[in-house]
């Protein structure tokens, strides 16, 4: 039988999974990196629930100004500031190190310090957890999952790792059965969640300032989808499955879902209807046409999104046409390429890509969307670690544009040996060893100024990156009105 919401109970974690917290007992919470994507969602749900919430972060930003008119306390700046007197739990982010002062302070008073993918496994308590992981889509699938809940008046909760542009906000407290959340893989965080339905979009090499290399990388996948209980339910893409099929320690089904016949989900006839800018695919299960589904985005990469966002709310319970109505009114996410302008005949996208694999699915769909147009690419690579490792795949991908523009790395959890062997003129070099043409930049704004002088009518400008690249796309937007 497809589980539904209606014939899914909320399920027990599975056999020998990590014991998950409990926010039981904890009335005042405070979170250290409070402005993060996901700690500003967890703070607004705990804030839902009655708790008393500040929290610290380097700078001010819109999302703490947002949680400030929430009635958040917001403790903004470079110092050292108190832990308020009652507070019973400590939150921090993946990047806030142990030797932070007010985790040091939290341990010395004998307060609960948790991370933040604890927090979001506690907030899943009692709910059935639809939980989206995978090395590069999540943050889309699962925007997809919980707009579409939403628009089918199932009063979803979700925390995701990107603004949610049809509600203009990252997090949601709803009512409903269901709670929707973005699991990441790096520092396992995924590991302290309550799945009850996962999907995998793919299994890649990344983060390897974490994990040894890839095997390593597919047992912490295999470690979360045992958490899924005997009755939950694992879908995976087709290309992956491999990862978890004779792990048997997995309890949960597993079904796949693609492209392909031997999909369990497939999606047959993708094309791009040039007249809605969008992807238009028939979803078949198991060899039965359901009908055809449309989504408002670009790239075959996101009809796989879609395929699993949709197989995932079918089995949670909703209708056919629940998902074609949700999927179809979809209104994106912040940074997956996102139209910033289209000025004088200049479109300017930005995008969160920062892996090679994310790069080539953008370039194919931009390619598709914007045809016989001058593809001008600003790249600024994310963390050192990542640049050095993959330093051939980005020359390779990088080199499918027909110009690269490069600032420097956008440091992140690097020491200084890691910058040191490795810049933004090496991914130059590889660009223009594959038969590209590549320039580096001293800083975003000289970006911003060539790419100002540079443009023509016709041209598209797209910048990607998981740093601080597009304000380049602004700036320039900002100089072309």
């Amino acid at each position: 039988m497809t589980p539904t919401m209606t014939a899914m109970s909320v399920l027990p974690s599975a056999p020998g999974a990590m014991t998950p917290r409990s926010l039981e007992g904890h009335a005042s919470a405070y979170l250290v990196g409070i402005g993060g994507t996901g700690m500003c969602g967890a703070a607004e749900l705990l804030c839902a629930r009655g708790l008393e919430v500040a929290g610290s972060d380097r700078a001010p930003s819109p999302r703490t100004d947002r949680l400030a008119r929430l009635g958040v306390r917001i403790d903004a700046g470079e110092g050292t500031f108190p832990i308020p007197p009652g507070t019973t739990l400590v939150v921090a982010s993946a990047a806030v190190p142990a030797t932070h002062p007010q985790l040091v302070e939290a341990r010395r008073r004998g307060l609960a310090v948790w991370k933040y993918a604890e927090l979001l496994g506690a907030l899943m308590e009692g709910r059935i957890g639809i939980c989206v992981a995978g090395c590069h889509g999540k943050t889309t699938t699962s925007s997809l999952v919980a707009t579409t809940l939403w628009r089918a008046g199932r009063d979803p909760s979700f925390v995701i790792g990107g603004e949610v542009k049809d509600l203009k906000t990252s997090a949601r407290a709803g009512a409903g059965a269901c709670f929707v959340a973005e699991a990441c893989e790096y520092d396992r965080s995924f590991h302290r969640l309550r799945p009850t339905i996962a999907v995998v979009t793919n299994v890649d090499v990344d983060h390897l300032d974490y994990y040894r290399d890839l095997e390593e990388i597919r047992e912490s996948f295999r470690e979360f989808a045992r958490l899924l209980p005997a009755k939950g339910l694992l879908l995976v893409h087709e290309d992956h499955a491999a990862t978890f099929l004779r792990d048997p320690s997995l309890l949960a089904r597993l079904e796949t879902f693609g492209t392909s016949d031997g999909a369990d989900w497939q999606a047959v006839d993708a094309r791009f209807d040039r007249a809605a800018q969008g992807m238009r695919f028939t979803l078949v299960r198991r060899g039965s046409p359901l009908g055809e589904l449309s989504i408002p985005l670009s790239g075959l990469h996101n009809v796989h999104n879609a395929t699993g966002a949709a197989a995932a709310l079918l089995c949670a319970g909703c209708s056919f046409e629940e998902v074609a109505r949700g999927l179809a009114a979809f209104g994106g996410v912040g940074r997956r390429l996102e139209p910033i302008a289209d000025v004088g005949g200049v479109a300017v996208l930005d995008d969160y890509g920062h892996h090679p694999t994310e790069i080539a699915a953008v370039i194919r769909a931009v390619r598709t969307r914007f045809e016989g147009r001058r593809l001008l690419l600003v790249f600024q690579p994310h963390q050192a670690s990542r640049t050095h490792a993959l330093l051939a795949e980005f020359g390779e991908v990088l080199a499918e544009a027909d110009e690269v523009w490069l600032p420097p790395i956008y440091w992140a959890r690097d020491s200084e040996e890691d910058r040191r062997r490795v810049s933004s003129e090496d991914v130059a070099l590889r660009v223009c060893l594959r038969g590209g043409r590549a320039v580096t930049f001293a800083d975003l704004d000289a970006v911003v100024r060539h790419a100002a002088a540079s443009v023509r009518p016709g041209d598209v400008v797209v910048t990607m990156g998981a740093g601080n690249v597009d304000e380049v796309a602004r700036g320039l937007a900002s100089r072309l009105r």
